[in-house]
């Protein structure tokens, strides 16, 4: 249950309260046990976490971690999937046409990411939805022509302020092609994540489990035993149970046992394995057989080390690549060098994109994001304002509700959230105990919405710096300047102020208009180092919680 309550500050309006959410604690108990479920506990940990990271805006790296977090960053290695940024800049209004239950297009479905465990490219943060009242400011482009138009530019630009890491090819994170569709319905990390147990001989389970692949001797093994089965796979067999006698002696005529199981099409990985008592395998001897540990070899080398042979018969589980997924997400976002948001007035109304911009502003600043928006469409200024000005964790939608609680437990995690116990009611109770007091527990995200905002008008006003008209008269043609003093940002306000393109514009001019373009260019960005970059890694140490 999620419920918000309290009002804004004089300097705040209403719309943009602080958020104290109802959080039911069952939920809340479950996703901090997530990461540390079943098996993974034992040889991983729990996720990333901010004390653990210690990242500063732009300037540790990744691989710096240490700790559970390296461990989630080695996992996100051989989980991380992206395509090149060439599948994305030629625009395809294919690409974007997304339906309301999260199914992509054909034309999606036929990208095809690959494996990066370098990672260090741009992340695509986007909404499926089409804004509302799209086609009353928009009415000669449709949404998806533009979207396509807009990645296209933005991922260019990112490619040019070289947000990616610096000497690889550009690569880009999707959801339709780097995020593996659910297995079944139930394949989420707070419903399903084992699945099975399935049994089999080692002879079958070496028909589509692949080999652990070739690696160089300063690589580290792989940890994954990761199955792509896009038909998925299914078994019929039979099974000998055996039965002993006192002194250990197989029994004449064992029982028969029909096996048959089939395993849901997509991405898995083995979750645990062990040696079964079949045939000749009696059950002391089976117990005998170290089992096989997740995540810490590869199936196939397992079954090599202990010589079983082919009619040796196991029990496996699976777990799903798109839970793990989701259980790394923050880890996963972080290993990206840039974001690329296509923010239209809808996207901070959605929980995921308002997450994927509140941790990566926190986790790389947001010196490393690029816009892809028409907010400089006078038609359309006045959306964006409102949807700045309605920012609230609690009210952004999920479309899948199970995803809430693991990402609102992930930014209390991350942000300076005040939580409390809060009366809400009574029970009658007997006539001896009287009634009981009903408490929930309130978590205020106030910190969060506040950062979200800043960072946001702030990366608004340096691409409005960029393609402001430069007349005179006209610094804040686009009204980000007045929205942060509106909304009581004083210091971020003070900054953007020290904006003056006009001035700028006669300063740098010259009868070279490519060099006067360039010259206003590198004046923009220097006033964005200088003055705005500073006042927003104050706020952000104002927001996370301290290391």
């Amino acid at each position: 249950v999620y419920r918000r309550l309290g009002h804004s500050s004089s300097k705040e309006p209403t719309a943009m309260a602080t958020a104290l959410a109802t959080v039911n604690s069952e939920a809340l108990d479950s996703t901090l046990k997530l990461d540390a479920s079943s098996t993974l506990k034992e040889n991983f940990g729990s996720m990333l976490s901010h004390d653990e990271t210690n990242f500063q805006a732009g300037v540790v790296d990744v691989p710096e971690a240490s700790g559970d977090a390296l461990i989630a960053v080695r996992r996100c290695r051989e989980l991380l999937r992206t395509v090149p940024i060439e599948d994305l800049v030629t625009p395809n209004e294919e690409l974007w046409h997304g339906h309301a239950e999260g199914e992509v297009s054909s034309e999606a479905k036929r990208l095809q990411a690959e494996a990066d465990p370098e990672g260090g490219g741009l992340f695509l943060s986007h909404v499926w939805d089409e804004p509302f009242a799209w086609s009353e400011h928009f009415t000669a482009q449709s949404f998806t022509a533009a979207k396509a138009l807009q990645v296209s530019t933005a991922l260019q630009e990112a490619e040019r302020r070289q947000l990616h890491k610096e000497g690889s090819p550009v690569r880009v994170w999707v959801d339709f092609a780097s995020l593996p569709p659910p297995v079944s319905p139930s394949d989420h990390p707070l419903e399903q994540t084992i699945f099975g147990p399935y049994r089999l001989p080692v002879e079958e389970l070496k028909r589509f489990v692949p080999r652990a692949p070739p690696r160089m001797a300063t690589q580290e093994a792989p940890r994954y035993t990761l199955m792509h089965l896009p038909e998925g796979h299914s078994f019929t067999g039979t099974m000998r149970k055996t039965e002993w006698d006192d002194h250990g002696r197989p029994l004449q005529h064992p029982e028969l046992e029909e096996v048959s199981w089939s395993i849901p099409a997509g991405w898995h990985f083995i979750r645990h394995c062990r040696v079964i008592p079949e045939g000749f395998i009696s059950p002391w001897a089976a117990a005998e057989k170290p089992e096989y540990q997740p995540l810490t070899e590869q199936l196939r080398r397992w079954c090599a080390r202990l010589a079983l042979r082919e009619e040796v018969w196991l029990e496996f589980t699976l777990g799903s690549l798109r839970a793990e997924c989701l259980l790394l997400a923050d880890t996963m976002l972080t290993m990206h060098n840039g974001l690329v948001a296509v923010v239209g007035w809808n996207y901070f109304d959605r929980l995921w994109p308002l997450w994927e911009w509140a941790v990566f502003c926190a986790r790389r600043g947001a010196q490393r994001v690029q816009l892809a928006s028409d907010a400089f469409s006078k038609k359309a200024q006045v959306e964006y304002h409102r949807a700045l000005r309605r920012i609230s964790v609690v009210n952004a939608t999920c479309r899948d509700s199970r995803d809430r609680p693991i990402l609102l437990e992930a930014l209390e995690k991350l942000f300076h959230c005040k939580a409390s116990m809060e009366m809400v009611g009574f029970k009658t109770g007997d006539s001896e105990s009287g009634p009981t007091v009903l408490k929930e527990r309130m978590v205020d995200f106030s910190p969060v919405e506040r950062f979200v905002r800043v960072t946001a008008i702030a990366v608004f006003a340096r691409e409005a710096a960029l393609a402001n008209s430069r007349q005179l008269e006209k610094t804040d043609e686009t009204g980000w300047i007045a929205m942060a003093q509106e909304l009581g940002y004083d210091d971020l306000w003070n900054a953007l102020k020290k904006c003056k393109p006009w001035d700028w514009t006669d300063v740098v001019q010259s009868e070279d208009l490519v060099q006067t373009d360039l010259a206003y260019e590198a004046t923009v960005e220097a006033w964005w180092d200088d003055y705005v970059v500073p006042e927003l890694e104050r706020e952000r140490h104002r927001a996370l919680l301290p290391p």
